[in-house]
């Protein structure tokens, strides 16, 4: 199936591509374009849902959403307050209500305030939610990264929205090709298999924190495990089943990471 396309009807949204999937996304029944313009080569059509915005994902309420010291509002806030982070979430993964988010924004939020963190890559950036709270807490150079171009096209929308453009890099990309670019802070929040393969490529070492989410306890202590052949040390786990996020520091960071990385409620310290 085409994944460009030229003249799409004012309904449209946008793409999505995953697992030999593409998943199209409109505001009103466009079956008839979709059989003629997107799927004439013989693609299959194989079926289509109508649903509700909140039925696919909650979206950020009217009134916006305070996480990781932030308060995050929507793009079309009538008088956003001060400081506040515009996101728009479309139909991406990332508006702050879900667990693995939140728990990440909370890391990046004490990691930040605690140690020298100028640099952060964020893999798997979806609406670009983590890059952009770390641009608003103060890091001065972020790269995000998505390799789905309706992510990625979400994200450049959402630095654009908040004047970030000179702090945030937005790449439609794999995360294989930035893990060798040494940064303060790396930020993960993707599937088992991804994490797993990132964390035996060369150049994994270079990062000094790493903030990971997006799997199971069980998976966790999988990618701990590799992590520790790399002689990274875990700091804290916050669990919220079945998701769990841990932070992981180097050898130069694991003194001033156990010395600094003070508990919070919900996250347990591990030795």
């Amino acid at each position: 199936m085409k994944t460009d396309f030229s003249a799409p009807p004012d309904s449209f949204i946008g793409i999505w591509n995953e697992e030999g999937f593409s998943y199209l996304f409109f505001t009103k029944a466009e079956d008839d374009y979709v059989r003629i313009q997107i799927c004439p080569d013989g693609s299959t059509f194989s079926s289509r849902h109508e649903m509700t915005y909140h039925d696919w994902q909650t979206g950020l309420p009217p009134q916006g959403i305070t996480l990781g010291g932030l308060i995050f509002v929507p793009c079309d806030h009538p008088c956003p307050p001060p400081d506040a982070v515009l996101l728009d979430p479309s139909v991406v993964f990332g508006d702050g209500n879900h667990p693995t988010t939140a728990s990440c924004l909370r890391f990046m939020e004490e990691i930040i305030k605690t140690e020298t963190v100028q640099s952060m890559l964020d893999l798997g950036t979806g609406t670009g939610i983590l890059a952009l709270a770390a641009a608003a807490m103060g890091v001065e150079h972020v790269v995000a990264v998505d390799k789905n171009r309706l992510a990625f096209r979400t994200a450049v929308n959402n630095v654009m929205s908040n004047s970030f453009s000179t702090v945030i890099e937005v790449y439609e990309a794999e995360a294989r090709l930035f893990i060798d670019k040494p940064f303060d802070l790396v930020a993960a929040n993707l599937p088992f298999h991804v994490l797993r393969d990132l964390v035996t490529m060369r150049g994994m070492a270079t990062h000094r924190f790493w903030i990971v989410s997006g799997i199971n306890q069980e998976q966790a202590e999988v990618i701990q495990g590799l992590f520790d052949e790399l002689g990274y040390i875990v700091g804290k786990q916050c669990a919220v089943p079945p998701w769990v996020t841990f932070t992981m520091a180097g050898r130069d960071d694991r003194k001033t990471l156990l010395k600094n990385w003070y508990p919070f409620r919900g996250v347990k310290q591990l030795s």
